[in-house]
């Protein structure tokens, strides 16, 4: 008799034991989750931002670049026309960073040189205005995306790993209703792995105290 009540207790002090630790882990999973779910929102966040930001940068450029074309026809026409005056006029207002092109452009002689670029837009030097900078954004939005999603992975990982020690909290709970041993120790060794599962797949993943992320065991 003294025998069958130390193995009843034994299976409650078990089940005790699963219950308790299924129920922290699962509140820390679910907080952990709730962490990543957060650092998700940022990065998409961000990476709108910033895609929204080259956006507008290179349509500033595309109107730049509109101002460069009709400022080097004005040029144009005014050299065909035999007004170095006003051609200089419009020389002097070229944007500063299609100069270098335009000198680079002059120096191949394109007038008496076939192979010279046709314009300063094809010589090697030249740079569509804005492009590098949004081009710069755009890796760096794609970056932040990245990022949202391993966050993503990671708030999946955690919610996986609560959904184990549910059933963990479950199968052990349950257990405890039955009243033949065999019955109970089946339910509770099934709790106890879904807790080791659970526990595993927590442990297998990135956490983040107070906002820091830590690396996982």
């Amino acid at each position: 008799m003294a025998g069958s009540e130390d193995r009843t207790d034994s299976m409650e002090i078990a089940s005790a034991v699963v219950l308790s630790i299924a129920a922290l882990a699962s509140s820390w999973a679910s907080y952990q989750a709730g962490l990543w779910d957060g650092e998700q929102a940022a990065h998409y966040s961000r990476t709108n931002a910033l895609r929204t930001e080259a956006s507008r940068v290179i349509l500033e450029g595309d109107a730049l670049a509109g101002v460069e074309v009709q400022m080097f026809g004005a040029w144009l026409a005014a050299k065909a026309n035999g007004q170095p005056k006003l051609a200089q006029f419009y020389e002097a207002r070229f944007p500063p960073h299609f100069k270098p092109a335009f000198h680079r452009w002059q120096q191949d002689d394109p007038l008496n040189d076939p192979s010279a670029p046709p314009t300063p837009f094809a010589t090697p030097g030249f740079r569509r205005p804005g492009l590098e900078k949004s081009q710069a954004l755009e890796r760096q939005a794609d970056e932040e995306f990245q990022a949202g999603q391993y966050a993503n992975a990671v708030s999946d990982g955690f919610e996986q790993g609560a959904t184990m020690l549910a059933l963990s909290l479950f199968f052990g709970g349950i257990g405890q209703v039955f009243k033949g041993r065999t019955a109970r120790i089946f339910l509770l060794a099934v709790g106890g792995v879904s807790l080791v599962i659970g526990l595993l797949r927590l442990f297998s993943l990135p956490m983040q105290i107070l906002g820091f992320g830590v690396p996982g065991a």
